[in-house]
């Protein structure tokens, strides 16, 4: 397999349309090293002739590196949903999560390798009145198919323990060495609902059709203080998942740190009518970045005094947006719900509101 880089340019039009181009995509054959990667960069950047106001890239010590070796770029950011995986990763790997996840991908293994057991699934399905679902793998390449992996099995769990049970499918030696534990089950339907979210997170903020930049910090920010925390009929394994997870998102995204005011995507908050006034963030820190975000106006030049109404009518045409979409969108808006929870004002709430 070859190795390759692939560069995309995401700008706006002047009728503010979000576009994405393919710039390049050519084979890489020398080493991955960060003034390779830099030296690949500018060539692109001086091809197309481009200015360039932030770049987007996964979360490697070369990349990072890569970054900072081009004076052509101001501000570069990690990928939000690359970190987050980063960070589920890391409770993925807790000792008795680890062991569930690898007893559940044996099982799912053994029906991928084996029509007898396929066919008998399926029969079982229709007796069951189950929905009749193929078991899903999971890859280590591949965001969320952990969370993919584990909610099938579950939708599945009763058919799937038939056939593993019948004698004249599943020989009993298999059968006892893919015996997942009640244990186990319980700890993979409590897991499921926490990856959710982190799941849909990893989606919405990666989506091509909308800028993800404001979600980051309101999505975040709702999961360490919510999602995130214990319950106490929570699993002692479950309790570890959400701490680990929940302190690396801490750390990779600063989300205590003062610096949060100065970032690129706080700003991007307040220019985003859901977030601009950073119900999310402590006292300190919104008037911080909110005095930071006036001194980068006046230093603009363009200042202008909009009032009230104006403010009313960027939020008003949020909202017909938002109420003229489609189910798909409508859908969207229920998933923005769940992952700022109070956080986001969505155009129901606000028509609401003013009624």
């Amino acid at each position: 397999m070859d190795p390759y880089i692939t560069i995309t340019a995401h700008y706006i039009t002047d009728t503010w349309e979000l576009k994405s181009r393919v710039l390049r995509t050519t084979i890489m054959p020398e080493r991955h090293t960060a003034v390779n990667i830099a030296q690949r960069l500018k060539e692109t950047i001086e091809e197309w002739d481009l200015v360039v106001f932030c770049t987007i890239h996964d979360n490697a010590s070369s990349m990072n590196l890569a970054m900072e070796l081009c004076e052509q770029f101001p501000h570069h950011l990690g990928c939000a949903g690359h970190t987050i995986q980063l960070a589920i990763k890391a409770g993925l790997h807790l000792p008795e999560i680890a062991k569930t996840t690898d007893a559940a991908r044996r099982v799912v293994s053994h029906f991928h390798h084996s029509s007898v057991a396929v066919c008998a699934l399926k029969k079982r399905q229709e007796q069951l009145g189950v929905k009749v679902h193929k078991l899903q793998n999971d890859c280590a390449t591949r965001w969320n198919s952990t969370f993919t992996m584990l909610e099938r099995l579950s939708e599945q769990r009763l058919p799937v323990q038939a056939v593993l049970a019948d004698e004249t499918v599943t020989k009993v030696g298999i059968r006892r060495s893919l015996a997942m534990r009640e244990c186990q089950w319980e700890l993979v339907a409590q897991l499921i609902p926490v990856l959710r979210p982190l799941a849909k997170a990893t989606t919405i903020m990666c989506g091509e059709n909308h800028v993800g930049l404001s979600f980051i910090y309101p999505v975040l920010l709702n999961m360490a203080n919510n999602t995130l925390s214990a319950n106490e009929s929570d699993l002692a394994a479950i309790r570890s998942f959400k701490n680990t997870v929940s302190n690396e998102l801490i750390t990779r995204f600063k989300l205590l740190s003062r610096l949060l005011a100065e970032s690129i995507p706080i700003t991007a908050c307040m220019l985003d009518p859901r977030f601009k006034h950073l119900k999310f963030l402590p006292d300190d820190v919104r008037e911080e970045a909110q005095t930071r975000l006036t001194q980068l106006v006046r230093e603009d030049g363009n200042v202008e005094q909009p009032g009230a109404t104006a403010e009313e009518e960027i939020a008003d045409n949020v909202g017909v947006e938002l109420a003229e979409t489609s189910c798909k969108k409508a859908r969207l808006e229920s998933d923005f719900e769940q992952l700022f929870g109070a956080n986001f004002e969505s155009s129901s709430k606000k028509k609401t509101g003013q009624q």
